[in-house]
């Protein structure tokens, strides 16, 4: 079989070249992008005017900067709707924001980023929702980190070779041993959390989603602002993360392995239960986050006492 260098068409790969830089840039010049991409500027303008013909790229007579034209709008739908992972990842990616009311986001690695496939956004005047086509940095978020823990050998290496490990707040890791050891631990317990690095007030939670490969395609993650997702609240919103990764994860082939995961899987059940019963109305503007141990304990229903049978039981006891 023929390489893939033997296919490489260099006309096309330019014009693919300037989009990318358009993109990148929100909005560029016809100097800024010639800087980006290392083309001069005589090739780079006809490659721009062929975009422009076509309804790729568009230029604004007053500024003469150049943004992505209307044509890639229904080209990015149409891959969305092929690629199937969104489809499939609409109703747990409700459920859940239904359940916490707390944004929902769904993103894939690209490129050494995150990019967002899919959002649900919380109802609540403060949230945080990043729109979907959005690249945002692997090293500091929860489906950043998820994807670098689950991806090949080649994921950390990509990711600092282009965009590096930049401190974005006081909490950013930026060591790469530090972001090694981070990801083990991610690996161990089967979620990722972004504590405040991506930015101050913010804290997400994510898990991986897996195809019929057994390969992690993609990381779920929900995300809020850091005084209603308090470490505590983590423990309940992590299991139903993981959860909902699992769900959409059956849905795309994935079969998990007998043994040990059936077990965790249970366990996780059980505590999930658990969790919505010692969180009731945890979905509502988050104010039962700190719900007291006292009424908590009124709180206690059959449901409850019967995560609590099903807890026992998956672990032996």
């Amino acid at each position: 079989m023929r390489n893939a260098a033997s296919y490489r068409i260099g006309s096309l790969e330019r014009a693919l070249g300037v989009l990318e830089a358009i993109a990148d840039a929100g909005q560029a010049s016809l100097t800024n992008l010639a800087q980006r991409t290392g083309a001069p500027k005589s090739s780079l303008l006809r490659h721009l005017r062929v975009l422009e013909a076509a309804g790729y790229a568009t230029m604004n007579p007053e500024t003469k900067r150049y943004a992505l034209g209307a044509r890639l709008i229904h080209l990015g739908y149409a891959a969305r709707r092929q690629l199937g992972l969104v489809d499939v990842a609409a109703p747990p990616m409700r459920e859940l924001r239904d359940r916490f009311d707390e944004t929902v986001h769904l993103g894939v690695f690209s490129h050494g980023d995150v990019l967002h496939v899919a959002v649900m956004p919380s109802r609540q005047p403060l949230k945080m929702a990043t729109p979907v086509g959005e690249r945002t940095f692997a090293h500091v978020s929860a489906l950043g980190k998820v994807l670098l823990a689950w991806g090949d050998d080649d994921a950390i290496e990509e990711t600092i070779a282009d965009r590096g490990l930049p401190r974005l707040t006081d909490r950013t890791i930026v060591d790469r041993s530090e972001l090694t050891r981070e990801l083990e631990s991610i690996r161990l317990r089967g979620w990722a959390i972004d504590d405040e690095e991506s930015a101050i007030g913010l804290r997400c939670v994510g898990a991986p989603v897996r195809d019929a490969s057994r390969q992690v395609a993609a990381a779920l993650s929900v995300s809020a602002p850091a005084t209603r997702l308090t470490k505590s609240a983590v423990k309940a919103v992590a299991p139903a993360v993981v959860r909902a990764a699992d769900l959409i994860s059956e849905q795309l082939g994935h079969q998990a392995h007998s043994g040990r995961e059936q077990r965790r899987g249970l366990v996780d059940a059980a505590e999930q239960e658990l969790a919505a019963g010692r969180e009731q109305q945890l979905g509502t503007g988050g104010t039962e986050f700190g719900t007291p141990r006292s009424k908590q304990r009124e709180n206690r229903t059959p449901q409850v006492r019967d995560g609590r049978r099903a807890a026992a039981q998956a672990l032996g006891r």
